[in-house]
């Protein structure tokens, strides 16, 4: 059984990373885990974001409950 690891989202117009972790159901801090080398502050249109759709927890990072 395969499990979906995430995909590649093209930003648009009016997102930002609150509101693509709210639509798919993904904690923040896990898309900005997934990105370490994002601008969060020069989000722009077009910008390639890695959306992670199963969550491995390591050491350190938060859990959510």
């Amino acid at each position: 059984m395969q499990h979906c690891q995430g995909f590649l989202y093209t930003v648009q117009k009016g997102d930002s990373l609150y509101r693509l972790s709210r639509r798919y159901h993904v904690p923040l801090w896990a898309i900005l885990y997934a990105n370490p080398y994002i601008n969060i502050y020069n989000l722009q249109t077009g910008d390639e974001v890695f959306i992670p759709c199963r969550i491995i927890p390591r050491e350190g990072m938060p859990v959510d409950k």
